[in-house]
């Protein structure tokens, strides 16, 4: 009879555990649903449209943009939003981590493969086989190891620190980075083979200063989150402060506003006193001035491009970014216009 009750505990305690496995992945997948996105700018739309569309296939995606504009929560959602979403969503921090470290969480290690190395070690790509692996700030991966992730990627195979036999990946890849990395391949520093490998689709996230219009949504969203009663009222003044402010730490800086506006409103409505001061001193937008002289569209256009060029120190993808077009259209303007880098 012991037997039998301990075998049926056993049972009970398992059927607990589905339970809350599926629970825990039912939360997830409704917190990264694409639909419960908070935007409402036609730019960051685009890129959710997008992330929508390649989702269902195994492509390679690349996201890039400055940090804080939410790259993961785009590799999440394109995860979730896939038929692999029954698989792990892994994410590893290619710029967090030294060669030897990062080599060993991508690909594992078997014992005494190095020092401190006292049993196997299941890596990240095993770790995500059926689902989906996210590396970010891939343009930080050293040559040496971008090697090996090429192999990954174009064979679907890997070795393991230490191991001689090959393992087999089922993995999807997406990468993300806050580098040009097609800069970088020009200066010698980013593996061009690697490049057309992970930039099979392409997601650029434009930074929060770009969509002014969503700052007030999620400025609203993260008050309600950190509001101990779920709701959180913030006034015009303090909504027109946070519009005006230029976000250099994109999304994330917003909630760390946010979290501390609701701890000093105390309950009562957010207003300017309780922003940071960077906020009240930060200058209001200045309303675009036509130019004197009779110039046509395409010449408004060509020396506006050349000064957001020339702002961004040459650097494409910001200058992409900031205009709001794809890489490939601003190659196409500044060749239409003449427009090069000096020197």
């Amino acid at each position: 009879p012991e037997e039998l009750f301990s075998l049926i505990d056993k049972v009970i305690e398992r059927s607990h555990l589905l339970a809350e496995n599926r629970s825990l992945k039912a939360e997830i997948k409704r917190r990264f649903d694409p639909d419960q996105m908070v935007f409402s700018s036609a730019k960051f739309g685009r890129a959710v449209e997008l992330a929508k569309k390649v989702a269902p296939t195994d492509a390679n995606v690349l996201i890039q943009g400055e940090s804080g504009t939410g790259k993961e929560l785009i590799a999440s959602t394109i995860h979730y939003a896939s038929r692999r979403n029954e698989g792990r969503f892994m994410s590893l921090n290619c710029a967090a981590l030294t060669d030897t470290l990062l080599e060993s969480q991508l690909f594992g290690h078997v014992k005494g493969a190095f020092t401190g190395a006292v049993a196997n070690h299941r890596g990240l790509v095993e770790e995500a086989e059926g689902g989906t692996l996210f590396l970010d700030e891939v343009g930080d991966v050293s040559p040496a190891l971008q090697a090996k992730l090429l192999r990954l990627l174009q064979e679907r195979e890997y070795l393991p620190v230490g191991s001689t036999k090959l393992r087999i990946a089922d993995v999807r890849f997406v990468a993300a980075t806050n580098k040009d990395l097609e800069a970088e391949v020009q200066l010698g520093n980013f593996r061009e083979d690697l490049f057309y490998r992970l930039n099979v689709v392409n997601i650029q996230l434009p930074p929060l200063r770009e969509r002014c219009e969503d700052v007030p949504p999620l400025a609203r969203f993260f008050a309600r989150k950190y509001a101990s009663r779920g709701e959180q009222e913030i006034s015009e003044a303090a909504l027109e402060s946070l519009q005006s402010y230029h976000w250099p730490g994109n999304v994330r800086e917003l909630e760390n506003v946010m979290e501390m506006a609701v701890i000093l409103a105390d309950g009562a409505a957010i207003d300017t006193d309780h922003l940071p001061v960077k906020l009240a001193t930060e200058s209001p937008r200045s309303e675009f001035a036509l130019p004197d002289e009779n110039l046509t569209l395409d010449e408004v256009e060509r020396r506006f491009i050349e000064q957001v060029f020339r702002k961004n120190g040459y650097h494409k993808l910001k200058t992409s970014g900031q205009l709001g077009i794809a890489r490939k259209t601003l190659d196409r303007k500044l060749q239409q216009y003449g427009i090069t880098k000096p020197g």
